[in-house]
């Protein structure tokens, strides 16, 4: 699979997100909601994690108000908080810090939609409409449509400062990123995050458990890392690598220089994964799956 667009189109993502989107629409509120039609999973998948973490949450705390709202209201709420882009309808927003939430399930603070979200501001919705632009450019764009239709702008910083973002498994096709102003580079950081989600999509959709007691040194994070992190790791920098490489030639200032700089700084962590890439790889029971992270891998390899 030379081409990466082809590495990343995996049916059974699809079938999966439509089985289990259906299951926890029916689990909020049985027998009311129907499943989404193909063209609005993405973003329904999505929303549909958020109202069955905020119906938790809110169930946790004894708060019926919130939950009933969460079962009953909140799905056409939500909805209208989607917007139209270049890679279809989204939700922007950009809470305050104050509003992000800490639990067992998110290293970092997390947000979860609710009956007082609110749209980001323009600027910042124009902001992400320019990075799925940039995208579009390098052909990354199914994958960022596909799992990254909810996202979290939690804040802005100086391009020389280290980003965070990051994505969670209980809310796929989410992103939580910080942002520079610079749409080629919140183009990056999207990719990277959607990365994340279309991995975890694929190993529960392809029934892969990677077994946790064999390690794996991971560059990034300068520590061993069990097969999940590290295979991870190994699959969403390649996708920025490929995403850079191939925007850079229309890039100039600042997003320039910090996507030459990233590309720099990747392969020479991508040269030291190689070794136990290779190990970690044989991890993966399913045989075309190994085959996509493979392909990814070294096409990054090549740039």
């Amino acid at each position: 699979m030379d081409d990466i667009a082809a590495a990343l189109a995996l049916d059974t993502i699809a079938a999966h997100r439509r089985e289990r989107t259906a299951a926890v629409l029916e689990l909020l509120q049985p027998g009311h909601t129907p499943p989404p039609g193909d063209h609005a999973l993405p973003l329904a998948h999505a929303l549909a994690y958020h109202r069955l973490e905020g119906a938790e949450n809110a169930a946790r705390r004894g708060d019926t108000i919130t939950l009933n709202w969460y079962r009953n209201t909140a799905g056409p709420a939500l909805a209208g908080l989607a917007r139209p882009s270049r890679l279809g309808p989204c939700i922007v927003i950009a809470p305050h810090e104050d509003e992000m939430l800490r639990g067992p399930h998110s290293d970092t603070p997390y947000y979860v939609l609710g009956p007082d979200t609110i749209s980001a501001a323009e600027p910042l919705v124009s902001l992400t409409d320019d990075a799925f632009a940039q995208i579009a450019a390098t052909g990354l764009d199914e994958l960022v449509a596909a799992h990254a239709t909810v996202i979290c702008l939690t804040g802005q910083r100086r391009p020389d400062q280290t980003l965070r973002s990051f994505a969670i498994t209980r809310l796929p096709a989410t992103v939580f990123t910080d942002h520079t102003g610079h749409a080629a580079v919140l183009g990056r950081d999207l990719v990277h995050e959607a990365a994340h989600n279309w991995l975890n999509d694929a190993l529960t959709a392809l029934k892969v458990a990677l077994p946790d007691d064999e390690t794996y040194f991971s560059p990034w994070r300068g520590t061993l890392r069990p097969a999940y992190g590290f295979l991870h790791a190994c699959f969403a920098f390649p996708l920025t690598v490929i995403y850079a490489a191939r925007i850079l030639p229309s890039t100039s200032g600042v997003g320039h220089t910090v996507l030459t700089n990233h590309v720099r700084q990747q392969r020479a962590q991508l040269e030291s994964a190689q070794d136990d890439f290779t190990r970690a790889l044989k991890q993966v029971t399913d045989h075309g799956l190994r085959g996509r992270l493979h392909d990814v891998f070294h096409h990054a390899r090549t740039l």
